[in-house]
């Protein structure tokens, strides 16, 4: 005899992810291309785009619409290495003053959205920027870099 235990009922709100595209948000060069491995097959799995978001924040005594320099996702060494690695992405520099603030303006709800970072003692911005994301409703699979770079033993 099978004994069936119910550990929990649904939940009468449901929370959805939302698949018309998967998101990764720049944090460094190399974590982001490390999160961005992770998240082209996801995309191709979910038949969704796959977007890179930079929040870039301007300090207050320059203007909005024409900051100084640029963006390291429009430059041309990170361009190039995203095609080295034939990562097909959209990319999408939002201007903002507070990058927390803008983070409503960037997705949809329940979107979900790939990001690399090493966890420490310490919270790093990575992991700053996942707990933004996380309480702000959207779902967020966080990658270890490291774990990019290890071979796994053999069987």
């Amino acid at each position: 005899m099978i004994e069936v235990i119910q550990l929990a009922q649904p939940s009468a709100e449901r929370r959805h992810i939302r698949t018309d595209a998967v998101y990764t948000v720049f944090t460094t060069i190399d974590d982001t291309l490390a999160a961005m491995r992770v998240a082209v097959p996801l995309a191709k799995a979910m038949d969704a785009p796959l977007t890179l978001i930079h929040f870039r924040a301007v300090p207050y005594p320059l203007s909005v619409e024409a900051p100084a320099g640029l963006s390291p996702v429009e430059t041309d060494g990170f361009v190039r290495r995203l095609r080295e690695e034939g990562l097909d992405v959209r990319v999408r520099v939002l201007l903002c003053r507070q990058e927390r603030r803008a983070i409503s303006f960037a997705f949809g709800k329940h979107s979900l959205i790939v990001m690399a970072g090493r966890r420490g003692w310490w919270p790093s911005a990575s992991e700053r920027w996942r707990r933004w994301l996380e309480s702000a409703g959207h779902f967020v699979v966080f990658v270890d870099p490291e774990d990019d770079n290890r071979e796994t033993p053999d069987a």
